[in-house]
């Protein structure tokens, strides 16, 4: 009787783990010379890339396509509105008056005035699909690698997707001017040569266009008015069969200008859905040169939209 009750128990178990299997999936890895990423496999579906980060030394480095925990697709990368705008990533805009975001001449060449260019690379990946990446980047103008205004060393750290899938990237960012630089963006209309679309710059993200009906909220309101500085922004959006899917990425106390200023975009017309924390949105920000500026967020991917309560509690743990 002890025997088949023990049979009982380990079969019970054995049948709960393969259930939690295949509600949450498995994970592998998919690396080449230009890219990392997660594959997710969930039984009597075909795979699907959970996120992948794309490093080809011609374009900036970008997330793309980067999915929620059950598949659905969240990046656009280079639509055709902004061929520019690649997924999830982080670009200045003008350094020393040079643009860094836009592509100048022929735009399918990928060619800005200046050159975010990544130099090296280190990429770790674990079995149960976290993943460590250190970049080397040097800003400099396009036409001229010798001429170089800046130095970054850019760690992204991507979690191992929990029980339900929800997982994140922590982005570290070090900056070192090599020389005086200004930071700039296009100046905002409060400014006498702004204008309505100014303010943004750095880490940012473009959805996919099947997306629709994005709900921008913070920590103090059910909408985001651009220019106002909060701790963390999420965006809900909609999916093509009903269901909300969320981003939320989270500010850190020790980058400056913190809480920053935020900049979104709902545009239905053509279906523009954009959000980044810019903070240089009411300001340029001036780096002597050796004088290193750090910048860290937080990009959560959860399983189901948070409340404002358990977006606080990831914040407070993404500081420790």
């Amino acid at each position: 009787m002890k025997k088949t009750f023990t049979l009982f128990i380990l079969l019970f178990i054995a049948a709960f783990l393969q259930s939690a299997k295949s509600q949450t999936g498995s994970y592998q890895w998919k690396k080449d010379k230009v890219s990392l990423a997660l594959i997710k496999s969930i039984p009597g579906r075909p795979d699907f890339i959970l996120w992948k980060l794309n490093f080809d030394p011609d374009l900036k480095p970008f997330f793309h396509p980067v999915c929620s925990p059950d598949g659905t697709l969240l990046t656009a990368e280079a639509p055709p509105d902004h061929l520019w705008h690649l997924g999830q990533w982080f670009c200045w805009k003008y350094i020393n008056k040079l643009n860094y975001w836009e592509y100048t001449g022929e735009p399918k060449k990928a060619v800005s005035e200046g050159r975010t260019e990544v130099k090296t690379i280190d990429v770790k990946t674990k079995r149960r699909g976290d993943a460590k990446v250190v970049m080397k980047i040097l800003y400099h103008p396009w036409d001229k690698p010798d001429e170089l205004v800046m130095f970054e060393k850019r760690t992204i750290k991507m979690s191992a997707p929990e029980a339900d899938g929800s997982y994140y990237f922590d982005y570290d960012m070090i900056f070192v001017p090599l020389v005086d630089v200004v930071l700039d963006r296009t100046p905002v209309q409060t400014n006498a040569s702004g204008v309505t679309w100014g303010g943004y710059a750095g880490l940012s993200m473009r959805f996919d266009q099947k997306l629709s009906d994005p709900r921008y909220f913070s920590d103090k309101r059910d909408s985001v008015i651009n220019g106002e500085g909060n701790p963390y922004v999420a965006a809900n959006l909609r999916t093509p069969d009903g269901k909300t899917v969320q981003m939320v990425i989270i500010d850190n106390p020790e980058n400056p200008r913190y809480p920053s200023a935020w900049y979104t975009i709902n545009r239905p017309n053509d279906k523009f859905w954009f959000f980044s924390p810019a903070l240089l949105y009411h300001d340029p920000l001036e780096l002597k040169a050796g004088k290193a500026m750090r910048l860290k967020y937080r990009v959560l991917m959860p399983a189901v939209p948070l409340t404002r309560e358990q977006i606080r509690q990831r914040a407070e743990g993404s500081r420790q």
